[in-house]
């Protein structure tokens, strides 16, 4: 006994040394949203079984109960095309509920009256990045966000490329300015880099011109994307970037995953996970449904045949 007490001894000291010489793993989660477009809830149709809002808030209330190092982010529509004031509002509450970090504006958002997309980012309390966007008269733009997360500093960015506004009219778009994306985000990387370690980069141009854009750009980890509605099921990595994007209307959450050694990224993957309808409500989310549903007097026939049956 009285040789095993010294053997003990090294063994746990040895443990103990190369935890601390040899950093362990650790994950960061990106939970992504896009092209929400009011969707607090979806059709109940029989080719379109998923929900929206109502179960991505208590889906990822529970994935942060779950996880630590876990950041939040949206790249944007995330308001009705047709600018549907009331249910903007609803939406605006609802996305409240959550823990978002960081949203990039989408064209639907930038389209809207000035004083209209600023009380409503108000309402949300979110940061709100554009890195290569200037709107007149729209408050609060940030070049870009910095969050920490267990001693990691991840630079968060947006950019709109033009293509999104392609189809609009001159008269709705002549209030916005955006600069070339690729030379706005290596001018705010080159900025940030003695700074962060890890950059996110949320875009607002479709999945095709992801791609491309992560060729052109070292040094970015992650590529959040939107406007082409992709559900990207198996993200794939271009010039050392994941790029990710999680359909529309609602019906995914996607989830990155960046494995961490030291402050080194050492892997990436992704995927999306699909709001059920057999998943659970989040009851603020539907009182909002039933608010609008009274005050309108729009009501989901398919939702109350499927209620009906059960």
């Amino acid at each position: 006994m009285g040789q095993a007490k010294p053997y003990i001894l090294r063994l746990c000291l040895g443990i103990f040394l190369s935890g601390w010489i040899f950093p362990q793993d650790k994950t960061l989660y990106i939970l992504h949203t896009n092209n929400t477009n009011g969707a607090l809830e979806n059709c109940y149709c029989p080719d379109h079984p998923f929900g929206s809002v109502e179960k991505r808030t208590v889906f990822i209330s529970e994935f942060l109960n779950k996880h630590s190092n876990v950041i939040l982010l949206d790249a944007g529509d995330i308001f009705t095309m047709t600018h549907q004031d009331f249910k903007d509002s609803l939406m605006a509450e609802a996305y409240r509920l959550l823990p978002y970090d960081a949203i990039l504006p989408g064209d639907q958002e930038l389209m809207m009256d000035p004083n209209e997309i600023n009380r409503l980012f108000d309402t949300m309390g979110i940061h709100v990045v554009a890195t290569n966007i200037t709107v007149a008269d729209i408050e609060g733009l940030l070049v870009s966000h910095i969050v920490e997360r267990d001693g990691l500093k991840i630079a968060i960015l947006g950019i709109m490329d033009p293509y999104a506004v392609k189809y609009y009219s001159p008269e709705l778009i002549n209030h916005i300015q955006l600069e070339d994306p690729i030379v706005a985000v290596k001018k705010t990387m080159k900025k940030l880099t003695d700074q962060v370690d890890i950059f996110v980069l949320l875009t607002h141009q479709g999945a095709d011109l992801d791609f491309e854009m992560a060729e052109k750009i070292d040094g970015l980890h992650l590529i959040v994307g939107s406007h082409s509605q992709s559900a990207i099921e198996k993200p794939e990595e271009v010039n050392g970037t994941l790029i990710v994007q999680a359909g529309k209307e609602g019906y995914y959450v996607g989830i990155a995953e960046l494995i961490i050694k030291g402050k080194e990224v050492v892997g990436k993957t992704g995927r999306i996970d699909t709001m059920r309808l057999d998943m659970p409500d989040n009851p603020s989310v539907m009182n909002m449904i039933h608010e609008y549903e009274k005050k309108t007097g729009r009501i989901n026939h398919q939702k109350l045949k499927l209620k009906a049956k059960k």
